[in-house]
């Protein structure tokens, strides 16, 4: 759960695991479809075998469960994933562009004064007014844009 910063500017944390509800309920939906495309339409076994295919790297990951994780404390911006990792501190930062696309998720980048940017991964974005807000209270530059075309 997201801390928001107060007085004593407690650090904001937003941390997310793969095995997810939405998770579960895609990888039980697919699989209940590929079960009645078997049973009631009498499917071969090739074909129910590749659909079942795309199942294999959700489960992977739920079974893994790879911890994501971001946090911004008084002096330092850092998060870890699966794929990338960062920590920066909050003196090199610039600015933080923020870009809405057009699935209305979040692109976070970070733009250091000394010229480097740094994607935020998206597992490791937090909603959109939490994560602004904790940025305002350590008054760090935003920047944003709606609905851009790359």
């Amino acid at each position: 759960m997201p801390e928001t910063g107060d007085t004593n500017l407690r650090a904001f944390r937003f941390r997310r695991d793969a095995r997810s509800t939405g998770t579960i309920l895609v990888i039980s939906a697919w699989a209940l479809a590929v079960g009645m495309i078997a049973f009631m339409f009498g499917a071969r076994g090739w074909i129910v075998v590749l659909l079942t295919l795309p199942l294999l790297p959700a489960l992977w990951e739920m079974w893994r469960n790879p911890v994501a994780w971001l946090e911004l404390s008084e002096d330092r911006l850092r998060w870890q994933s699966v794929r990338s990792s960062a920590d920066i501190a909050l003196g090199e930062i610039d600015h933080i562009l923020l870009v809405t696309r057009w699935d209305f998720s979040i692109r976070a980048t970070v733009h250091t004064r000394i010229g480097t940017h740094h994607r935020i991964p998206a597992e490791v974005t937090p909603k959109l007014s939490a994560f602004e807000e904790a940025l305002a209270a350590r008054q760090i530059a935003m920047k944003k844009q709606h609905f851009t075309v790359p």
